[in-house]
């Protein structure tokens, strides 16, 4: 069924190439440029103003949600963005988590993991394109700082983020600036940005509001980038985000050692919502049971995990996995923690998690929109734009067809 299935992938990268390109080899073969806004959430169109996006859509595609994968963190999905893999797949199952193959623990904020290969299966867009000879840059995305099979972009860039989202842009029209010989034809680009704002002050905020909008203008500011370019008729652009966001508030906070002794667990990591649960010996079904002794939250043994969530096969994702129900937030002190108006990670049938997805250039039809597309058909837009042959992946050739002209 796997080689099958990439068989399937290898054809669909080959019609796609030759049926929205009709482009010459070398200099004129097409370029993407994928920029990714964190927790730009797929309504915040029609609750804040957004010409650009607007515009973008008016002259390309979109869809009117993006499904992110679970849980919709940043780390997990911007991952199964990149590889089209589910979390439970690639291997990075949570911002935060322990890895008993390794025998270590991940976390966003530790330089050496983030740095470190082998908490990163599946394979990422760039070493795709590295593989298949064509170059490839990121100003950030998660798993470029990483040697993911022994490669990472030919241009990357160690995350920072006090560098300007001006010289962000400024960067990648540069790099498509350069001589065709070193140029990349594929770009990723990352702003942190709502997703900070919105979690300090909520997603339906006036701060909020002005990050969007500040957003949207640096979106008008690559696009006339690229249009000054000589090969802009070649270049794709497509604006995405990694999840979107939901209110919460401090009256909706559960302590999780309220009801469990700490005793009883032998290791416990992740974030709120979702947290990875190691019992003691013997202790499994009444960690369960005083876990759900708590309202706004459930505790699920890994097998019964939902099956819309595709989690819970991954040797990485404990014996109990905790979700905080959608508004709620789950911790490990007492009170709760800084963020106090809005958070993500839930169960992406939440409509609040779902993203944005919007596309215009060469490939794509005028125009046009869709109802829903999910993360991990990312990966075959991206590769079936440029020509190259997929890696085995979770996304669906068939949803994505009637985007492309």
């Amino acid at each position: 069924m796997k080689i099958f299935r990439y068989f399937a992938l290898a054809v669909f990268a080959s019609l796609l190439f030759s049926s929205c390109s009709n482009l010459k080899p070398g200099r004129d073969k097409p370029y993407v440029v994928l920029v990714s806004m964190d927790a730009f959430r797929w309504d915040y169109d029609s609750i804040y103003s957004t010409p650009v996006l607007d515009d973008i859509a008016l002259k390309g595609v979109m869809a009117e949600h993006l499904i992110p994968s679970f849980p919709t963190k940043t780390f997990p999905n911007h991952y199964s963005i990149a590889t089209g893999l589910y979390p439970d797949h690639h291997g990075l199952v949570n911002n935060s988590f322990y890895a008993p193959d390794l025998d270590m623990v991940y976390r966003i904020g530790d330089r050496a993991m983030v740095s470190n290969g082998a908490f990163y299966g599946g394979e990422p867009m760039w070493v795709t394109a590295r593989k298949q000879g064509m170059k490839s840059a990121s100003f950030y995305w998660v798993g470029s700082e990483a040697p993911v099979q022994g490669m990472q972009p030919d241009y990357w860039k160690v995350f920072d983020d006090e560098v300007p989202f001006g010289d962000r842009v400024d960067t990648v029209l540069k790099w498509l600036s350069l001589p065709v010989k070193r140029r990349p034809h594929l770009v990723t680009l990352y702003f942190e940005e709502p997703d900070a704002v919105s979690h300090s002050y909520g997603p339906v905020s006036p701060e909020t509001g002005g990050v969007v909008r500040s957003l949207d203008s640096l979106l008008g500011v690559l696009r006339t980038g690229i249009a000054k370019l000589p090969h802009a008729g070649n270049i794709n652009l497509i604006v995405l985000s990694d999840h979107g966001m939901t209110e919460v508030d401090d009256s909706r906070y559960n302590y999780i050692f309220d009801t469990l002794p700490q005793a009883m667990v032998k290791r416990i990591y992740g974030g709120n919502p979702v947290w990875a649960v190691e019992p003691r010996e013997g202790k499994k079904d009444s960690v369960i049971m005083l876990l759900n002794a708590q309202r706004g939250m459930k505790a699920y043994a890994r097998e019964n995990l939902p099956k819309n969530l595709k989690y819970g096969t991954h040797p990485r994702i404990p014996e109990i996995v905790l979700v905080a129900d959608p508004g709620w937030t789950a911790g490990l002190r007492a009170e709760p923690g800084r963020y106090s108006k809005g958070d993500h990670g839930y169960d992406w049938k939440c409509a609040d998690m779902h993203s944005i997805f919007y596309a215009e250039g060469p490939a794509f039809k005028k125009g046009f929109s869709v109802d829903t597309l999910y993360n991990v058909d990312i990966y075959n837009i991206v590769t079936g734009i440029l020509g190259l042959v997929p890696a085995p992946n979770d996304g669906d050739p068939e949803r994505i067809l009637p985007l492309f002209r």
